[in-house]
């Protein structure tokens, strides 16, 4: 199947850049009819003809677009996310096109969205060297990662100082026996089980026979619940668990009515994320509370950063969110 052909393609065939195509094929002038001859010479060599989103834009004289991978819409932390980004972008006069990796692949996403943006923003898993490749040279501000090539930044999320902190409060709060449920994530690219960086940071914090007490399961409300029951069955004794994300600690309250386990009386829970709906829960969920307004303001300083330089390649640009802990009546 023959590659669709993008603004990239013709930006590299004419030697000029992206914003130089985008003035020769809409005729806004400011570059000289020369310039403008190759660019459509390139055009029309290449076969490229411009989306219709694209001509939107430049009727709408919105000249500043970014596309926004997001991982899940199952998730709700991802959710809420993309509604911060939809709000906080609009008042800056960004114009957002998203894409999920539910329905494909991360590098088609961003191989589809590269004609239409001038920098992307998400949470990516793919290699770094296959990331510049599938955007095509294009910006990449990486949520909650950070990328070692040009072009890369990063807003981070400090989540071992979150687990040293949640650890800490669970103690503080008479825990001495604290467990932990993983995603399975890892083993969607492996048979082998891989614990998680946050599972690695509360073997750090929990010290060495916490490793006795870690089960893991799907990202889902199910796949908390069946791995709280595990846990619970494994180490009766345990009063404290902290939960790979807040989606899966939800369902390990709700496995706790099932087996009859005071929650917190009996078995303390913590999650991670600060979703909203850890409120709609009985009891209501604590949990390590990501700032996702921060997240976002700093993931749009970068992009704004980036379009003041005309998405010229600048030094990487990294920014760091501290999580903080939110008391509700599961721990």
């Amino acid at each position: 199947m023959a590659k669709r052909v993008t603004i990239n393609d013709v930006a590299q065939a004419a030697g000029v850049s992206r914003q130089t195509v985008t003035r020769a094929i809409n005729d806004m002038g400011e570059i000289s009819e020369q310039t403008k001859q190759r660019v459509l010479e390139a055009c029309q060599r290449l076969g490229y003809r411009p989306s219709r989103f694209a001509r939107n834009l430049v009727v709408r004289k919105k000249t500043r677009a970014m596309g926004y991978l997001v991982a899940s819409f199952r998730n709700p932390y991802f959710t809420e996310i993309a509604g911060d980004l939809l709000s906080t972008a609009a008042e800056r006069g960004w114009h957002v096109v998203m894409a999920s990796t539910e329905t494909e692949d991360e590098a088609s996403a961003l191989d589809m969205l590269s004609g239409q943006v001038d920098l992307f923003i998400g949470h990516f898993g793919q290699d770094d060297g296959d990331l510049v490749k599938a955007g095509r040279g294009l910006p990449l501000v990486m949520l909650e990662r950070t990328g070692c090539l040009p072009g890369m930044h990063s807003v981070e999320v400090d989540m071992r100082e979150g687990v040293r902190e949640a650890i800490e409060a669970l103690r503080g709060a008479g825990a001495r026996r604290i467990g932990m449920i993983d995603s399975a994530y890892s083993l969607r690219n492996s048979p082998t089980y891989v614990p998680s960086p946050r599972c690695g940071y509360f073997a750090e914090f929990a010290g060495p026979e916490s490793a006795k007490r870690i089960a893991f399961d799907e990202e889902s409300m199910a796949g908390g619940g069946q791995a709280f029951a595990e846990l619970v069955r494994a180490h009766p004794d345990m009063d404290a668990v902290l939960v790979f994300n807040d989606l899966m600690a939800i369902g390990a309250v709700q496995a706790s009515h099932a087996l009859g386990i005071d929650v917190p009386g009996q078995v303390r829970i913590c999650g991670i994320d600060g979703l909203t709906l850890g409120e709609a829960v009985h009891p209501t969920l604590t949990t390590v509370s990501i700032d996702r307004h921060a997240l976002v303001t700093n993931a749009l300083d970068i992009a704004d950063a980036l379009a003041a330089a005309d998405f010229a390649e600048l030094p990487p640009m990294r920014r760091t969110v501290r999580p903080r802990m939110l008391w509700r009546e599961s721990a």
